[in-house]
């Protein structure tokens, strides 16, 4: 666990909450047939684990106190994503390719979009079970890892952190209609076989947040950063942090390069 946030996260997270809708392109790759394919979608930036925004119409809050530098964003486990993470949750349960690489655009101002700025960010994503406070290996694994990347305010990890409460601070965040999403048939099925007995296009208000179809489906996920790489146009400059003496520190010969703040190494690039 480190002691303090990433050196990146403040420059990004005030770059983000200029945005009327914080989103993100997330990049994975698929193996699907046995031939590798990169597939991109667009998703909702979901803040940072553990620091859930308060929203005065979310029903159920989250935990208070706490911090971390993990990612996040939602996603229905029955969606191509998830397939593309190994169709498994926790840290050591999935079978397929963890890594992905997510990117922010952020627009200097809505009369010149195209001059900005863009954040390339790689890690391991990882789904998390819907009930981390199961006795299984693997869910046990997944709940240590997190409670070492929380840290507590005024000091400390994730000990004491409630996954449970997070996860539905997680649903209760979103707007009935999305929260209904998690109940509609199979993402990307064709309509011609039918809605499955689901309920399309029903929402769910705050009085049914506990509705199993769409819990059985909504997950979050989290990516822990490897590599952050920010480039301003406007500078225009550019810079990357990489965790120090992690392999993309080595791969990319930055060990003696920029400076060292905290648990990363800064270099500075060429735009």
């Amino acid at each position: 666990m480190s002691a303090s946030p990433a050196p990146w996260r403040t420059l990004l997270s005030s770059q983000i909450r200029t945005l009327a809708c914080p989103t993100l392109s997330l990049a994975t790759v698929s193996s699907a047939g046995g031939v590798p394919a990169p597939h991109v979608r667009t998703v909702i930036y979901r803040g940072f684990y553990g620091e859930l925004p308060v929203n005065k119409y979310n029903p159920n809050p989250g935990n208070p106190g706490f911090s971390s530098d993990l990612i996040t964003f939602t996603t229905d486990k029955r969606m191509e994503k998830y397939k593309d993470l190994g169709g498994a949750e926790g840290i050591n349960a999935s079978t397929g390719n963890s890594n992905v690489e997510i990117c922010f655009w952020i627009p200097s101002s809505a009369e010149n979009p195209i001059i900005g700025r863009q954040w390339r960010i790689r890690g391991k994503c990882f789904v998390l079970p819907r009930d981390l406070g199961g006795a299984e290996e693997s869910v046990g694994e997944m709940r240590k890892w997190l409670v070492g990347k929380i840290r507590k305010d005024g000091g400390g990890d994730g000990e004491g952190f409630d996954f449970a409460r997070e996860h539905k601070a997680h649903f209760g965040n979103l707007s009935p209609p999305l929260r209904g999403s998690f109940r509609n048939p199979l993402p990307g099925a064709p309509k011609e076989l039918g809605d499955q007995g689901l309920k399309p296009s029903q929402p769910i208000g705050d009085d049914e947040l506990g509705e199993e179809t769409a819990q059985t489906n909504f997950r979050i996920a989290v990516i822990d950063p490897s590599r952050v790489e920010y480039l301003d146009l406007e500078g225009p400059s550019r810079r990357v942090w990489v965790p120090v003496g992690s392999d993309a520190e080595k791969v990319e010969n930055l060990s003696s390069l920029g400076k060292v703040v905290g648990d990363w190494r800064e270099v500075e690039l060429w735009p």
